[in-house]
């Protein structure tokens, strides 16, 4: 509706017109509220199931380290027992040959 048009109408149509917009911005707003409280929800509840999948990660990277580094270190014992043994083994051949 133009202003031209507004300017024409009677003021008892332009009270009913503008109690029809009042209950149409009363309802847009109520309707406003409500998807603004599911969006916050949706976030919270976004974010609480990343947070727990973000734990279960963190958690099997720690286990998974605390394996490989028991791993490594089990491997790097048995390397050192294996390096003094030829270290010894060389030695008395070398002793053996200077005798």
């Amino acid at each position: 509706m133009t202003d031209k048009e507004l300017k024409k109408l009677k003021r008892a149509d332009l009270l009913e017109i503008l109690y029809y917009l009042q209950k149409e911005i009363e309802e847009l707003t109520k309707e406003n509220e409500s998807l603004r409280i599911q969006l916050e929800n949706t976030k919270v509840s976004i974010s609480e199931n990343e947070l727990k999948r973000i734990i279960k990660a963190v958690k099997s990277a720690a286990r998974d380290a605390i394996r490989e580094a028991a791993h490594n270190d089990d491997k790097s014992d048995e390397e050192n027992v294996n390096s003094e043994e030829k270290g010894r083994h060389h030695n008395g051949k070398g002793k053996n040959n200077k005798t």
